[in-house]
């Protein structure tokens, strides 16, 4: 077996037997996540001032959280950016998961080398030099500009950046007209072929690790695992898989049947699930109307 699941998600997913949940929203000050925003999209807060977080999270070409290409984070080591939306709703991030909460996401992804790359006080600075930004930290928080307030800001507009009422949802609600006859097969068929194993939860995946498992791989290499995506808007997500190999999701869908699932899907079934992950699709966020 190439790919060894090590770690399920947390048993509070499965209370009730339940496997998949529907979004649902979940509180944030839209105030602060305006200003979250605004932060977001701030080249001046990267050392070069050309980099901003929207740089590997484009949040409106066709709505991804993400963008259509590799970014090199390391060397000659380049990765496929995972999306931001519905981000919020994981309690695992980074590739290795590496990270247990959003606020400790947002500070590293800030201050990181192979991401924004600032540190805390090249951003204080920045920020406190902008009489509009100090302007607005001071009306929402009661000490001003600070750090950890600017993480909170672009945490508040994370957790806005949920992608609500897709159709799958609403079937998940007991609207069961929700998904045609070929998606609900396509469902079934997801849960048959073993899909569901990594793939569940509110964003199917995303809090899930599995360990690669190669030949002639060092020992202390045992410890090597990736965060399995999660599949919420995959459809406008692509290129796929930490590499950014496959372009097209129904090949994507062929590969990873064939590497982790045990079970060889003909061209008919491969349709099914292309189309029931076609549902996954919510609309976009009220934030960025």
């Amino acid at each position: 077996m190439r790919f060894l699941l090590i770690f399920l998600m947390s048993m509070s997913l499965f209370a009730g037997n339940q496997l998949f949940t529907p979004i649902e929203p979940i509180e944030y000050d839209y105030k602060k996540a305006q200003l979250g925003k605004n932060l977001f999209y701030d080249t001046r807060l990267s050392p070069s001032g050309t980099i901003s977080c929207e740089r590997c999270h484009n949040l409106y070409w066709n709505t991804s959280g993400t963008i259509d290409h590799n970014i090199k984070v390391s060397g000659n080591f380049y990765m496929n950016v995972p999306t931001i939306l519905n981000s919020a709703l994981n309690f695992i991030f980074f590739k290795n998961g590496r990270s247990r909460d959003i606020y400790d996401q947002v500070s590293e992804s800030i201050t990181d080398l192979n991401q924004l790359g600032s540190s805390k006080e090249f951003v204080l600075q920045k920020v406190n030099s902008n009489s509009k930004y100090r302007t607005q930290f001071n009306n929402l928080y009661d000490d001003g500009v600070t750090f950890d307030n600017i993480v909170d800001a672009i945490v508040n507009f994370e957790k806005s950046l949920l992608t609500k009422n897709s159709r799958f949802d609403m079937f998940l609600r007991g609207e069961k007209n929700a998904l045609s006859d070929d998606e609900k097969s396509g469902f079934n068929l997801f849960k048959k072929a073993g899909c569901v194993n990594c793939h569940s939860g509110v964003n199917l995946g995303a809090n899930v690790y599995f360990l690669q498992n190669v030949k002639n791989i060092d020992k202390n290499d045992l410890l090597d695992y990736y965060k399995v995506p999660g599949l919420r808007n995959i459809s406008k997500t692509s290129p796929y898989f930490y590499t950014g190999s496959v372009a097209d999701l129904k090949d994507a869908i062929r590969h990873i049947s064939s590497i982790q699932t045990f079970y060889t899907l003909n061209d008919e079934q491969v349709e099914l699930i292309y189309k029931f992950l076609l549902t996954l699709t919510g609309e976009k966020p009220e934030i960025l109307k």
